[in-house]
């Protein structure tokens, strides 16, 4: 059962950390804002900068777990293979989505049988294939290999510590939105703070890498939670200041802040 929840956990957070990292990078590439309205997908989606993209890191870590029970069937069949990264993608990209059985965007049904405009599709199927493709790579990736495995556990404690904070910087912001009594949804209108997120997770990433690389060593403890802190609190307070956004408020380096505290408590239990 342990190595079983290790797996679910490993496949939620690379589903987690990719499927981040894709969709802000590739709605920028190809402007999600303007898709979203093009022909009848604005019946489609919803509003690009709707409480859905507020929610969107709470359902990922939803699916990533339901994704990662469904490929323990698969765990000591074909992800034991050679090839096995490319193989699950082929499964993923064939049956998931070209092939899905429904007709959704980018699959074969969906262009044949829905009124979506083909640009749509096109314009969709880069990120959906790129994401599929590294998170099948690694989900099917296992460091065997001791002199490796100390690096990826650092690597994968490293990943689910960065989405710890990509959900706190979310849940964050939810609530100082309510506190001040205020749309939920103004956070989300300004594309700016969506990169302010992307730039506090690398932080919070690569500083966790380094920390963990340490040993965990006293002396750089205090430094380890203040860039977290800076990173996840006072960076994006920082910015609503200086845009001078509706959610300015010093009550948000509180608000923002508590995820150090659940990242120090998972931390405190890690050993290598």
């Amino acid at each position: 059962m342990r190595v079983k929840l290790k797996f679910i956990a490993k496949v939620t957070v690379a589903h987690f950390v990719t499927y981040f990292i894709c969709g802000m990078l590739f709605s920028r590439l190809f402007d999600y804002e303007t898709l979203f309205e093009l022909g009848n997908a604005k019946y489609f989606m919803r509003d690009f900068y709707g409480v859905s993209s507020l929610l969107g890191p709470f359902v990922q870590i939803i699916r990533g777990m339901l994704i990662g029970c469904i490929l323990l069937v698969l765990k000591d069949t074909l992800l034991k293979e050679k090839g096995a990264g490319l193989k699950l993608w082929l499964v993923f990209a064939g049956l998931g989505i070209i092939c899905a059985p429904s007709a959704a965007p980018v699959s074969i049904e969906g262009v044949v049988y829905t009124q979506l405009p083909l640009e749509f599709h096109l314009r969709g199927a880069p990120e959906i294939l790129v994401q599929t493709l590294l998170f099948s790579l690694w989900a099917a990736h296992d460091f065997k290999p001791k002199s490796k495995w100390k690096v990826s556990g650092q690597i994968k404690i490293a990943a689910i510590v960065t989405a710890v904070s990509g959900v706190g910087f979310s849940l964050g912001g939810v609530l100082l939105a309510l506190v001040l009594k205020i749309d939920i949804t103004e956070g989300t209108s300004d594309p700016f703070a969506f990169l302010v997120m992307l730039a506090a997770m690398i932080i919070v990433f690569l500083t966790t890498a380094w920390y963990l690389r340490r040993g965990k060593e006293r002396r750089f403890t205090i430094v380890y939670y203040l860039v977290c802190y800076f990173a996840i609190a006072i960076l994006p307070a920082a910015y609503n200041y200086l845009s001078d956004s509706a959610l300015k408020s010093p009550l948000s380096l509180v608000l923002s802040g508590w995820p150090v505290i659940v990242i120090g408590a998972y931390l405190s239990k890690q050993t290598f």
